[in-house]
């Protein structure tokens, strides 16, 4: 057998899926094998892979063993005289394998291969040819300086500067993403060390490759797709910890690059610090924003009616300004919070919501305060006014301290064409039209050349004149059908038109259009899903508020409720469980199979749906589940909570996820 592939999976399924099939098709005149580890996916990974591809060896983790312990399975099971490590999230070209199996034969000194990787807008990854982490390396990468001279071989050492991108040479560390090996070589250095969970492993191998003799080479006369980082989030602080780590591991393992240790070690607090700063200032920004502003709001009318109403600022006692005050500002914080106002992408609607009904409740807390603690109404109406003009100014489009804010009801359609036949581009229409993301279709371009005369609605092209399209119409994100398009025609159109553009695939056997947002954006790899409303904060917190306002109306019912309720003493306990979060009034019920597809939920006390058999519970549960999950509101749990009251106190509760 002459090439066995090895793909570990984690969680990713939208990508493996077009990742699988770019392999078939490679492999179409290779005699070889494709081996899959999952390693104890949630999202019907080994599931899938075993119904749409039969073919492929599964092996499948009961636990998540890392990447290093997962491949190290792959090749233990691989008969092939190559062997390929590829990231899931990649798309390889129909020629990839040949080339590197043809280049290995040419150079026998040759113990593995790193071709030219692309991301998902056409951009070269500059990770593609690496250096060793030297200390001048690893402190130029660290500090940013290798990009004064990315030619440089001195200063970007790190990404081998000096090599072309275009140019084949000898590089000394492979990327992770793609491993293309001699069997023979890495029997002979060793597989992957354990010891790196994840990240560093490919820096350790190859580097033990070189030791044992072997040249690395860049090969760049074939090129893959690299979607970078669904299975990680690279800008969290977790991601920047795990890296290091695999650093000082790699250090403490080969003394002579011990020199590193303490240059590493300050690396990770500098650099987890920054980051951990920077996420909480963009989280919380707005919050203090408002905090500041609706405080200094009641602060400046209150003396201003104070000089208005009696001629001296101090018209008003202290306790207003460390009691009421405060109280004010927390209850209309409290108030934005729950209606979403600093939900992520912001909208205009749950801001204003949140602004009334904060509004509402500081004027029911106000007539329930004791006289003496009471400020002036007119306090109260002119300082909301004027937070309400703060407000308008904070969201609006021109406002320089908007940082923070990003806002969905002001996003523009994004413009793209689906290249497909007529019955595929009807299913992405439809998918697109299904989620929440905007995009604008604004045609499909054919892969036949097909005569205008002859066209289907809504056809503007065909393939063939695809640079023209996107030229005429501006058009910034393609869409291809991976069941209808070749991927040597999706990698071609990718190389032909360049970056700028945003190249989407859409698979063929599941609900998702995968694609990515850019190598520097956090969250770069995304899936275009079926939007469930349950997966959103506000949907979550108004579900969490109504077990808990729900929950205390029960214990303040008891007395009367002990008479309705089956089993009282576990309705108790039921409240109480309920309140701490260990469960949710209403779930999904235990049985159904795809449990795994939802958003996640705390055990129930009760369910959507009773079915009366098992027939009927195989026919409803999934669509009774998708329908809660995707239209879920508030008033749902209460119908469910009141109709199956009596059953509150039961004692065989199911279980979410």
């Amino acid at each position: 057998m002459r090439l066995s592939v090895i793909i570990v999976s984690y969680n990713v399924y939208p990508f493996l899926d077009n990742c699988l099939r770019s392999v078939r098709q490679a492999m179409k005149h290779i005699e070889g094998e494709i081996i899959v580890v999952d390693n104890a996916s949630v999202d019907g990974t080994a599931q899938q892979v075993r119904q749409h591809f039969p073919d492929v060896h599964l092996i499948a983790n009961q636990d998540n063993r890392g990447f290093a312990t997962a491949n190290n399975q792959g090749i233990v099971a691989a008969k092939g005289e190559f062997i390929l490590l590829l990231n899931p999230d990649t798309i390889v070209s129909e020629d990839t394998f040949s080339s590197c199996i043809q280049f290995m034969e040419q150079h026998l000194d040759a113990g593995a291969i790193g071709v030219k990787m692309l991301d998902g807008s056409g951009r070269f990854l500059p990770e593609s040819k690496r250096g060793l982490p030297t200390l001048s390396a690893s402190f130029m990468k660290m500090t940013g300086l290798y990009r004064l001279f990315p030619r440089s071989a001195k200063w970007n050492q790190y990404y081998e500067g000096q090599i072309d991108e275009n140019e084949t040479a000898k590089i000394e560390v492979l990327c992770g993403a793609f491993m293309f090996m001699r069997k023979e070589a890495l029997e002979k250095s060793g597989y992957l060390d354990e010891d790196f969970f994840m990240y560093g492993e490919d820096i350790d191998l190859s580097y033990r490759i070189t030791k044992a003799g072997y040249a690395i080479y860049y090969l760049p006369t074939t090129s893959i797709i690299h979607y970078k980082g669904e299975s990680t989030r690279k800008s969290s602080l977790n991601y920047i910890l795990t890296f290091y780590q695999a650093m000082l591991i790699f250090t403490q393992k080969h003394p002579e690059f011990s020199g590193q240790k303490v240059l590493i070690q300050l690396a990770i607090y500098f650099h987890g610090l920054i980051q951990l700063l920077k996420q909480n200032v963009t989280r919380w920004w707005p919050v203090v924003m408002d905090a500041v502003l609706i405080s200094s709001s009641f602060f400046v009318v209150s003396k201003a009616w104070a000089i208005y109403k009696s001629g001296s600022p101090d018209y008003f006692q202290p306790e207003f300004y460390y009691f009421n005050i405060p109280l004010y500002t927390f209850i209309m914080l409290i108030a934005m919070h729950l209606n979403g106002a600093y939900d992520h992408p912001f909208t205009k609607r749950s801001s204003w919501l949140g602004f009334f009904s904060g509004i509402l409740i500081i004027l029911v807390i106000y007539a329930i305060l004791p006289v003496y603690v009471r400020s002036s109404r007119m306090v109260i109406v002119m300082g909301t006014l004027l937070y309400m003009g703060w407000l308008i100014l904070t969201r609006s489009k021109l406002n320089p301290w908007r940082a923070g804010f990003r806002q969905a009801d002001q996003q523009t359609d994004r413009k793209a064409i689906i290249v497909a036949s007529e019955e595929e581009a009807g299913r992405i229409k439809e998918l697109i039209n299904r989620s929440k993301d905007h995009i604008e279709v604004f045609g499909t371009v054919s892969l036949n050349d097909v005569h205008s005369e002859i066209r289907p609605d809504g056809f503007i092209g065909s393939i063939a004149q695809l640079e023209d399209v996107v030229r005429i119409y501006q058009i910034r994100e393609i869409i291809f059908s991976a069941q209808d398009v070749p991927f040597s025609v999706f990698t071609g159109s990718m190389m032909r038109l360049g970056p700028g553009l945003r190249y989407m695939l859409a698979a063929s056997t599941t609900m998702n259009i995968v694609g990515s947002m850019g190598k520097d954006i956090a969250g770069e790899s995304y899936a275009i899903r079926i939007h469930f409303k349950l997966t959103e904060p506000s949907a979550r917190r108004s579900k969490r508020l109504f077990d808990i306002v729900s929950s205390f109306i029960f214990l303040a019912a008891f007395p009367v409720l002990v008479f309705i309720i089956s089993n009282p003493i576990r309705f108790l306990q039921n409240i109480f469980q309920v309140i701490t979060g260990k469960k949710t009034w209403v779930s999904y019920h235990p049985l159904d199979p795809m449990l795994r597809s939802l958003p996640k939920l705390a055990q129930g006390v009760l369910h959507p749906a009773y079915p009366r058999d098992e027939s009927d519970l195989t026919r409803r549960l999934q669509h009774i589940h998708y329908v809660y999950a995707r239209d879920y509101h508030w008033t749902t749990d209460l119908s469910i909570l009141v109709s199956q009251l009596k059953k509150t106190g039961k004692t065989n509760s199911g279980y979410g996820q």
